[in-house]
């Protein structure tokens, strides 16, 4: 008898097999090489990034060893002439002034204040300010470290216990990360008390941290927020009737519409600026004479939004979806007395998740990192997060270390948008256009 065991057989690699998978890997390993950069820079310090250094101190045991233990510090405050700290806000007031010890620095503080010549203990003066008289307690204390009374140091709201900040140390100004953090535990002048402590992982995170707060992102990320979810509504609401209308209902010159419609997509983003900046100010100059109202359209997530909300390329994936599903369903659907809408609806729709899907990650991501059209015409209410990586940018240098970490909190939620729709999105593109 026989055998009919299944014959399995043996996998050889073939010489051009092993080039294609080496050309794949050669290709995903400098795809990737941007992105770790921009990971290596976000955790370097601003005098890391200048001085080209390749491997941050953040991401080595060195700031992490021998970090002594948490100390609280009663501190005796006394009233103090504003004048002696020269530039307090007259607001601030009354003004108490006290003085805290730092015995011990990490690692890279002391290897950097030995290049000043200087040694722990290091004295922490401490301006205490009440700013809101209506409110008991004092919420912010300035400090300065080394001998100077600047002002500009460091602020640190403290009401509730919650506010942190490590010292600026002059001598070594990209030093501060490395911490102690001083937080405020007890903000009554009569026993004001100030806790040094050192966290692992504020020092690891101190570039996102930094950023996060000084250039407002939640503000920025809650604005991008908006605009995404009122873009996709108008997108997919726009896309799904137009690509019904394209695939399945008959209408005079429906080829030679669809033609330039698709003819859109030869011009680049860039040539259309201009004259779709120009055309949104005669729709405001319109809607001003009309409405007696300002900023109706620039300056508003009305034009942020609307003019994207027909999306050439997601009518188009969607039509040639719509267009591959049998005609049988429409014909059954026909005697069960639909019509088209309640066709599209119950039917076609269910049938389309993964080219919806695809649609909405696209249009997603377009207008998630959208930065040339909302610098010109969106107002300080609308600017999304892109605009507020710019923030960083300064007169004398860009602060390159703290925009890295920004721009790895802008693809945060981009990251997990696709992780979450990866299927989806890779089954719509796959099926789209293809005829069963």
């Amino acid at each position: 008898m026989a055998d009919r065991r299944p014959v399995r057989r043996r996998f050889r690699l073939q010489p051009f097999h092993l080039l294609v998978y080496l050309a794949l890997s050669l290709g995903a390993i400098i795809a990737m090489v941007p992105f770790f950069w921009m990971l290596l820079t976000a955790l370097k310090t601003y005098g890391e990034h200048a001085t080209r250094v390749q491997w941050p101190k953040a991401l080595t045991a060195i700031p992490y060893t021998n970090l002594p233990e948490d100390v609280e510090t009663v501190v005796s405050l006394r009233p103090v002439d504003p004048g002696e700290w020269g530039g307090a806000p007259s607001s601030a007031q009354p003004l108490l002034e006290g003085r805290v010890w730092i015995e011990q620095v990490t690692a890279p503080v002391t290897d950097q204040l030995a290049r000043g010549e200087i040694t722990p203990p290091l004295e922490v003066l401490i301006l205490a300010a009440d700013t809101n008289p209506e409110v008991e307690g004092y919420d912010i204390f300035y400090y300065t470290v080394g001998g100077g009374r600047s002002i500009q140091q460091g602020t640190v709201r403290a009401k509730w216990g919650m506010g942190w900040k490590a010292p600026y140390y002059i001598e070594a100004p990209d030093m501060e990360r490395w911490g102690p953090q001083l937080i405020v535990e007890d903000n009554d002048p009569d026993h004001f008390v100030v806790r040094q402590t050192w966290r692992p992982l504020v020092i690891l995170t101190f570039n996102f941290i930094k950023a996060w707060h000084d250039a407002s992102f939640a503000n920025y990320m809650w604005n991008s927020t908006r605009l995404v979810l009122i873009t996709l509504a108008g997108v997919l609401t726009v896309s799904i009737l137009a690509a019904y209308a394209f695939a399945r209902m008959d209408f005079p010159g429906k080829n030679l519409v669809f033609m330039v419609f698709l003819a859109t997509l030869m011009l680049p983003e860039v040539v259309l600026l201009i004259p779709n900046y120009q055309l949104a100010i005669v729709i405001e100059r319109f809607l001003r004479s009309v409405f007696q109202v300002e900023n109706l359209w620039i300056k508003n997530w009305t034009v942020l939004t609307i003019p994207f909300f027909a999306s050439t390329f997601s009518i188009f994936l969607l039509r040639q979806f719509f267009a591959q599903i049998p005609s049988d369903l429409y014909d059954a659907a026909l005697i069960d007395g639909c019509g088209h809408l309640r066709f599209l609806i119950q039917v076609v729709l269910p049938l389309s998740k993964a080219p919806l899907m695809s649609v909405i990650v696209f249009n997603g991501i377009w207008t998630w990192n959208a930065f040339l059209w909302p610098l010109l015409v969106a107002g300080d209410q609308w600017l999304p997060i892109t605009v507020g990586l710019s923030r960083f940018t300064m007169e004398a240098a860009a602060q390159t270390h703290l925009m890295m970490a920004g721009a790895t909190i802008t693809i945060i939620p981009i990251l997990i948008l696709y992780f979450f729709t990866q299927k989806q999105f890779t089954e719509g593109i796959a099926t789209t256009g293809l005829k069963g």
